[in-house]
């Protein structure tokens, strides 16, 4: 548990980045001398306990890197994540996982192919892992849910707030219905462009594959297709109206 309270500590006063935690974990050999390394050096505002008590409050898991529960297919890739924060159910991760993703401006055929893929994947007991964005990623979630089955969320902010605020209704019924909305970063974490490709590579890293709907050329679902390819897994993509 002390890993835990200053593992969270120490990503709370780094603000989630990757890089800056990883700075004072490698001048230090543990959580709590890095936490206290970084409370000198940065003089955060953080009282630990208060501040894994808060995560208790909101049923907020932390999973970290090195521990048993940590999702097997993530911890394979370049960069895992140092912990996942997660809200709602642990065994969701370690299920078979496909992940669905697709442009935000999605039209009505690329809608309905995400709805039904997502379903028909869930009654076959594969757990569909997506970005909750609007559009295709929604249109996955929401397939899902329509049959009870369990998705996962992955989020580019602090599980505090959901993001985008129009689909937290859509974020209770995956918890709801045993699924799972997780995420890198700490409570308090606002969500900012290079947020979003970061969260991608956990998109994919989560997954056996990546089925990509309805994809720009310049868009994120690509980024999360090439950082399924970099992880050696499988990519899919629907060509159009099939």
């Amino acid at each position: 548990m002390d890993n835990v309270k200053f593992y969270n500590a120490l990503s709370l006063a780094c603000d989630g980045y990757y890089d800056k935690i990883k700075q004072y974990r490698d001048q230090t050999d543990s959580w709590q001398k890095a936490w206290q390394k970084a409370e000198k050096e940065l003089n955060p505002k953080i009282n630990p306990d208060q501040a894994l008590e808060k995560l208790n409050k909101l049923e907020i898991k932390i999973i970290l890197q090195n521990g048993p529960n940590f999702p097997y297919l993530l911890k394979q890739i370049s960069r895992p994540p140092w912990a996942i924060y997660l809200k709602g159910n642990l065994q969701a991760v370690h299920q078979p996982t496909v992940a669905i993703v697709g442009t935000r401006r999605a039209t009505n055929v690329g809608r309905d192919f995400a709805f039904h893929l997502g379903a028909e994947l869930a009654v076959r007991k594969i757990t569909i892992v997506s970005g909750l964005a609007l559009g295709i990623d929604e249109a996955a979630h929401s397939g899902v849910v329509n049959v009870k089955e369990k998705t996962i969320a992955v989020l580019a902010r602090g599980l505090d707030e959901i993001y985008p605020p129009q689909n937290k209704n859509l974020a209770d019924k995956i918890i709801h219905l045993g699924g799972a909305i997780i995420s890198e970063y700490p409570l308090g974490s606002k969500t900012y462009p290079l947020r979003f490709l970061e969260r991608n590579r956990v998109i994919s890293g989560l997954s056996l594959g990546t089925v990509v709907v309805e994809a720009p050329k310049r868009s994120g679902a690509l980024v999360t297709a090439h950082f399924a390819m970099d992880q050696n897994r499988d990519v899919f993509a629907m060509p159009g109206p099939v």
